[in-house]
């Protein structure tokens, strides 16, 4: 996976975004990144001109990657659109820790004013939800669980 930054680069934009990944892909790379693409109709555009290069990609050229981060320049578009848009996979690089440390922020607060965590309990995870999540038997040998376990 090759990754460009150009779109969103003072005096380099989206044309220069395209050319790079052009070139990224003449070397080799069969997933494309463009990363700080700012509209759906650039999301759009870009896969158009990805799909124009010869690449491994259903439908030709690249494979496509989209990052879908909170609080950034890409607009908030579903997986749908973005498959509809051409992207392949989608990343959401910090969407889980931002939604963790909400609730670390919470829990501590709580304890802060009440002094205790027992009216936060409801929004724990309990003991009994992780094992399950875990396929964790208590006295069980346990091994991480992988796509080629039996179990």
């Amino acid at each position: 996976c090759a990754r460009t930054d150009a779109a969103g680069v003072p005096g380099e934009g989206f044309d220069r975004a395209v050319e790079r990944a052009g070139a990224y892909v003449k070397a080799g790379a069969d997933m494309i990144f463009p990363e700080g693409l700012q509209s759906e109709e650039d999301f759009r555009k870009f896969a158009e001109e990805m799909r124009k290069l010869t690449g491994p990609a259903p439908g030709g050229g690249p494979f496509m990657l989209a990052n879908m981060t909170e609080f950034g320049k890409t607009p908030y578009l579903t997986l749908q659109q973005f498959q509809d848009l051409g992207y392949h996979c989608v990343i959401y690089p910090v969407s889980t820790l931002r939604a963790a440390m909400k609730g670390v922020e919470e829990c501590l607060q709580t304890l802060k004013e009440q002094g205790s965590l027992e009216p936060f309990l409801g929004r724990m995870q309990s003991r009994k939800e992780l094992y399950e999540l875990m396929d964790y038997k208590p006295l069980k040998e346990w091994t991480y669980p992988s796509p080629t376990s039996k179990g």
